[in-house]
């Protein structure tokens, strides 16, 4: 409501966005002082027709005369009506909204444009609802009205997947995740009252296994129709149905035979851009012609008789580029049973799972499946499909096809091919027991065996079990062929698996070993990986991340998107800790849209550490950073989930100044990712864990974590072995030993210093450095370590960070030069002329002022509670007070804010 003079509130949104129900909210909030003037389109020739419906009881022109647009007196004299009926600047205020103004009549829209221009003496609010993509339909005067940058501008913000999320929630929707929210947005163009019309619509309000099956409401069905429908084109009507059948393409050639349109395929082509049910977009230098409604392949399709639908594929595996899709469009076009196509699609279908192209073989395995009749070979097909597109993946895309699997007798094959399934949703017991029970089988062949061994190592990789995956990949490859993709992608599996028992001599040689073998696919793809994981192992973060790059890409030769997220999840952390954090954030927010669209929950966690951390770093809320981090994370699952998805609520609790909860998060890995003689974890974790016991005064137990970490970290590793110097340091700082936690932070910067790719890990070095020197009272020198970290943190954003060395740095006394900060800390109270406050006495006064307990202060400040008690009761004395609850007044009363 307007708080001093009326105004104009330009209210936009996107057709169907909730511009509607903002109004009404508005409406049943002030029900008494406003009018919602709605425009419709059969009354837009009838002048006056929206202002008729005004509740003010005001008079309006009637006259033939005052209805002609060339004599503007009728207008007048009803905006100075209207005018005359709006409250004084004195009196309750009145709203005007309209909503629809773009199906609104033209005398309407003038009177409101002369009334608004003269409100500003008012109490009166004229909120006008407007489509941007309707802007050309107003009145010229009425469009400059809106366009003026005194009105107050509210957008109606896009729906997002959070957002869709949120609303299925509230509608005890528990099953929408990410992709099905994503898919639930696509589907609804992002229109908020399409998102509800088609939740409304879900069976028994649960999101489909098949995605096809998600219910389109009728709105979209028509939107898709109408355009074809009111453009009585055959030939467009053809040409759009072929494009379901095609998909996307850029050859109109082939698409105008597949319509067969012949010569009126280009003018159907622009038919079907002008009517807005095409769209064209540049891809890779070339103009790609595709639907504009996410909807419309699925609409049109449902919409085409069974009998059209098999002749346009006919007509496509004629005129296909490659077999592969010949054989598929014709698998779609047979009416029974073909037993020489299906054995024609197995034999393609192994020619691309030896090349490691796994989403292609699964497409031509569940093609066989459409032409084989009920028997063991078809129940074969569907579980090979199944495998392959898990393998590639694909783990949502095979949902509709896993039920029908289930359902096959029980064999060693469906057991690994489900558990299979199983790894890339992350249910590690599902995984363990399907895979313990095709193992003890007694049926079992040389080749069901290498089967269950492959899905074995992927098991122990996910546990980061190294003895055991060097021991499944081992039985793997003697079970299986040199050439075929089982044996490589074991030899893969077990340079990971000496690598993670520490044998990197080995591993490069066996690395090297699938170089030679000039492989195509997912597995070109794994060596990629697996050589990022060694390097990263062994500290070279720079050429880890060519590696790992190259290991991302699945587009050009239909690789694993399993091993692209992994790579993607490892590519965000080694860029993180080279310093760029903007490019490992992308990265790895590109990585949780592709996990959330494939199903697949087992990389997800590692991809949220990183994004989490630094959106907690840059002062993101942690609430809502780890209401999306913890989505789907388990920390009673495989351990590539559970501690990533630890150390996130580590930093988030680190953040809140939660030490207790740090240490709480970060102990349980002792006991499941302990670092032993034959074993130490992928994930550093050991220097968070030191440094929190330490923030909570556990110095005996940070003691013993940090002597473990010490004698079993890589001196060849350059980032954990300087953690593993930090956290020894830190612990000598908590026990007084200064002058041996200096060596030891002297030793890890300059171990991090050698090649100058460790930026974020030094910054973090250099902060420990600098608290342990100032409460060692050395205060001089830790101006110059803590000056050096806040440097890093601002130039990448970590506004948590650079309040707690400015915090620091203002408990030293000095500023950031050295000098005596007296004269210039930020925002320092001048409580008293009579007295000052040192440096401690003043960040101690600050905290206590917000309200928190001396143990709070003194995890803040790194000091003990009793120092904390100690400066209190100096600041008692000074003020001349004796309560924290006199020293907030009068902190905050002297000042109007907290200092």
């Amino acid at each position: 409501m307007p708080a001093s003079g009326g105004r104009l509130v330009v209210l936009r949104g996107a057709s169907r966005s909730g511009r509607s129900s903002v109004l009404r909210a508005l409406q049943e909030k002030h029900p008494e002082s406003t009018d919602v003037l709605v425009g419709t389109a059969w009354l837009r020739q009838t002048p006056y027709a929206l202002l008729r419906q005004s509740t003010a009881g005001f008079d309006l022109p009637t006259s033939g005369a005052d209805l002609n647009r060339s004599d503007m007196e009728g207008q007048i004299t009803a905006a100075e009506v209207l005018l005359s009926r709006l409250p004084t600047a004195d009196q309750e205020p009145r709203i005007i909204a309209v909503d629809d103004a773009a199906l609104s009549d033209q005398a309407s829209l003038q009177v409101l444009t002369l009334v608004a221009r003269r409100i500003r003496h008012s109490s009166a609010l004229i909120v006008i609802a407007v489509s941007p993509e309707n802007m050309a339909d107003l009145d010229p005067d009425f469009v400059r009205l809106l366009a003026d940058p005194m009105n107050l501008a509210v957008d109606i913000p896009a729906l997002q997947i959070d957002d869709v999320a949120e609303l299925a929630r509230r509608q005890g929707m528990t099953d929408i995740g990410d992709h099905e929210a994503a898919m639930l947005l696509q589907y609804s163009g992002g229109r908020l009252t399409v998102l509800q019309e088609i939740m409304a619509a879900l069976p028994e309000g649960a999101f489909p296994t098949d995605h096809a099956d998600v219910p389109l409401p009728p709105s979209v069905v028509q939107e898709v129709l109408l355009p074809l429908r009111e453009t009585d084109s055959p030939t467009l009507r053809n040409l759009v149905a072929a494009l379901t059948v095609l998909g996307d393409t850029h050859d109109l050639e082939r698409l105008g035979h597949v319509a067969a349109t012949g010569d009126d395929t280009s003018r159907a082509v622009d038919l079907g851009l002008s009517c807005g049910v095409l769209t064209e977009r540049n891809t890779a230098g070339l103009r790609v012609l595709g639907f504009s409604h996410p909807a419309a392949p699925r609409v049109v399709s449902d919409d085409m008789l069974p009998s059209t639908r098999r002749a346009l594929h006919r007509r496509a595996a004629d005129t296909a580029p490659e077999p592969e899709e010949r054989l598929c469009h014709l698998a779609e076009a047979a009416q029974g049973p073909d037993l020489d196509l299906a054995a024609a699609l197995n034999d393609a279908a192994e020619v691309a799972e030896r090349r490691g192209r796994w989403e292609d073989s699964s497409r031509l395995k569940f093609s066989a499946v459409k032409v084989l009749p009920p028997s063991a070979e078809r129940d074969r097909q569907l579980l090979s499909g199944i495998d392959a597109l898990a393998s590639a993946g694909h783990v949502t895309d095979l949902l509709p096809w896993l039920e029908a699997g289930k359902e096959v007798p029980f064999s060693q094959s469906r057991d690994a091919v489900l558990a299979n399934v199983a790894i890339h949703r992350g249910k590690a017991a599902e995984a363990d027991d399907l895979l313990s029970r095709a193992s003890a089988s007694d049926a079992l062949t040389s080749e069901s065996d290498a089967h269950v061994a492959l899905r074995r190592t992927l098991d122990a990789l996910s546990r980061w079990d190294g003895q055991q995956l060097c021991s499944w990949a081992a039985r793997a490859m003697d079970l299986s062929d040199p050439e075929e993709p089982a044996h490589v992608e074991s030899l893969a599996m077990r340079g990971v698996g000496l690598a993670a028992q520490g044998d990197f001599r080995e591993a490069e040689r066996t690395i090297d070993e699938i170089a030679r073998r000039s492989a195509l696919g997912a597995q070109k793809q794994r060596f990629h990986l697996c050589n990022g994981w060694v390097l990263l192992r062994q500290g070279k973060l720079r050429e880890a991340v060519r590696e790992l790059e190259a290991a991302v890409p699945t587009r050009y030769e239909r690789g694993s998107m399993r091993i692209s997220l992994w790579a993607r999840g490892w590519l965000a952390r080694t860029q993180y800790l080279l310093g760029e954090w903007d490019d490992a954030l992308r990265t790895a927010d590109r990585g949780l849209t592709e996990s959330s669209a494939a199903g697949i929950a087992l990389v997800s966690p590692l991809l949220h550490w990183t994004a989490a951390e630094i959106r907690l770093w840059r002062g993101h809320s942690p609430q809502t950073v780890m209401r999306r981090a913890t989505n789907g994370a388990s920390l009673s699952d495989y351990l590539a989930m559970q501690v990533p998805a630890r150390l996130v609520r580590a930093v988030a609790a680190n953040v809140r100044g939660d030490h207790l909860g740090r240490a709480a998060a970060l102990q349980p890995l002792l006991d499941v990712d302990p670092w032993t003689s034959e074993r130490t974890s992928f994930w550093p974790w050991h220097a968070e864990l030191v440094d929190a016991l330490i923030a909570v005064g556990r110095d005996r137990e940070a003691r013993r974590a940090s002597d473990q970490m010490m004698a079993l970290a890589d001196p060849s590793n350059r980032h954990v072995y300087a953690l593993a110097l930090t956290s020894r340091a830190r612990v000598l700082g908590a026990q007084g030993d200064t002058g041996q936690a200096e060596k030891r932070f002297d030793e890890a910067s300059q171990l991090l210093g050698q090649a100058d790719d460790q930026p974020t890990t030094q910054a973090q070095v250099l902060l420990n450095r600098g608290q342990m020197l100032r409460r060692a009272n050395r205060r001089r020198e830790a101006v110059t370590w803590l000056s050096r970290a806040r440097e890093f943190y601002e130039g990448v954003g970590a506004t948590v960070l650079i309040d707690r060395c400015d915090r620091e740095l203002r408990a030293t006394g000095m500023s950031g030069h050295g000098q005596d900060a007296g004269s210039n800390l930020r925002d320092e109270p001048d409580v008293s002329s009579h007295f000052t406050l040192t440096p401690q006495e003043h960040a101690v006064s600050d905290l206590v002022a917000q309200g928190m307990t001396n143990s709070e202060v003194a995890q803040k400040l790194f000091i003990a509670e009793k120092t904390v008690q100690y400066h209190l009761t100096n600041v008692y004395a000074k003020f001349g007070i004796r309560s924290r609850t006199e020293l907030a007044s009068r902190w905050l009363g002297d000042h109007g804010s907290l200092p």
